[in-house]
Order: C-alpha cells, then structure tokens, then sequence
C-alpha cells in the first residue's frame, strides 16, 4: 500500500469536516515544517508527519496497518487550542471511515496524543498517533 494514499484518505477526511475547518487555517499536505516559523505565518494549522506502515499479508489476501503522525501547530499563550483541535480530530478518526483508493478500511485508532510547547518560545503543537487498518483490494 501507498501511503499518500492513505495520507490522501485522511486529508478527505479532515478537510471534509465543517466543525475542524473553522477551528484551522488548513490541512498542509506538501509543506515542510519550518524549523521558526515566521510571524506572519498564518495559525493554527495540521501537517502530516511521518508513518510506519507495516504489513500482513496472508496466501490469499493483502492488508497492513499504519501509524500516522497528524501535527497540529498554534501560536495561541497555552495548549488549550491543540487540545481542542486534536479532540475533534480524535472525533474524526476514531471509528470513523476513510475512503482508501484501492484498499477497504478496516478500522482507526488513536493511539497517542501528545501537546507540547515548540523550543521556539512561541508555537504550541499537538501530536496524534493514528492507527490505520486496511485490507487491500484485489
């Protein structure tokens, strides 16, 4: 399996809910974090970071699970607004459907949330751990 297809999947999936866009200024998904983001860079916003996919293949059926890092970067005084994001996007994901070209999913978890403040001084960031699972299609 890809994973800018599952990447893909969850971007539909967290670009297609109302209540998140209103909280965020985008998903990025071709953006390479910056080391100090500048001033007038526009907050809060998701990037993707990295994933471990892992395979389980049998004789007569392909399949794999992915971690899949999801960033969430603020600029607000306390982490009260990565908390916030990352609960409607554990809302999101958790049980929730992703449409995965070629695959059918199965299932996702999340299985981590971590919040932290950036060595910057200034920007906050919440960490989600998902776990997806999927049966690929033959």
């Amino acid at each position: 399996m890809s994973a800018d297809k599952i990447q893909q999947a969850i971007y539909d999936a967290l670009t297609g809910d109302a209540t998140l866009m209103a909280l965020i200024v985008k998903v990025c998904v071709e953006v390479e974090q910056p080391d100090m983001p500048g001033e007038d860079s526009d907050f809060p916003y998701v990037t993707f970071g990295e994933d471990d996919i892992s395979s389980f293949d049998t004789k007569t059926d392909n399949g794999g699970s992915a971690l899949c890092q999801i960033d969430i970067w603020s600029r607000q005084n306390n982490l009260i607004e990565v908390k916030k994001i990352a609960g409607v996007i554990y809302g999101i994901l958790q049980k929730g459907s992703l449409n995965i070209v070629d695959a059918d999913h199965v299932l996702t978890r999340i299985e981590g949330q971590l919040f932290s403040k950036d060595p910057d001084g200034q920007t906050k960031r919440g960490m989600v751990m998902a776990r997806v699972v999927y049966d690929e299609m033959t």
